[in-house]
């Protein structure tokens, strides 16, 4: 699979290639903030690898299998953030959604649809839920971390 940076390098070309007719390592490495060797890099990495096809002073294009992880990634990411929300994770909430996205694996991904799934299937657990955040639990399974330990 790819890391964590040709992911936003292959959803930054998916998006673009989706507007643009063509696409330029120039205009990519305006777009991710980065120098032009470094996302020429990464360019090269992403087509060694067969997700787009890259040669110098040629557009860019997705190949089949880039267009598929990129709308995977895309889902993944859409899948997360919703289920962030579900939970009212607010504090740190892009930090937790990317350590998400590197280490859940896909068999826990597709529980976690399901968990999403079932929250909009019935509305009432989510009220549930919200009713318990607003109060103290009983039982606590975590013991309380030193203040200087706390995210």
């Amino acid at each position: 699979m790819l890391s964590a940076s040709l992911e936003k390098y292959l959803l930054c070309i998916y998006e673009r290639i989706n507007g643009d007719k063509e696409l330029k390592s120039t205009e990519i490495a305006r777009e991710m903030n980065q120098p032009l060797q470094k996302a020429v890099q990464a360019l090269q990495r992403l087509h060694y690898q067969k997700y787009i096809t890259y040669s110098a002073y040629q557009p860019l294009r997705l190949t089949d299998q880039g267009k598929q992880v990129a709308q995977y990634l895309m889902a993944r990411n859409q899948l997360i953030d919703e289920f962030l929300n579900i939970l009212h994770i607010e504090k740190n909430k892009e930090t937790e959604k990317e350590a998400m996205q590197q280490y859940l694996s896909y068999d826990s991904l597709k529980t976690i649809e399901k968990f999403v799934i079932f929250n909009k299937q019935y509305p009432e657990i989510m009220q549930r839920y919200e009713m318990i955040l607003k109060r103290e639990p009983i039982v606590y399974l975590l013991p309380e971390l030193p203040s200087s330990d706390k995210r």
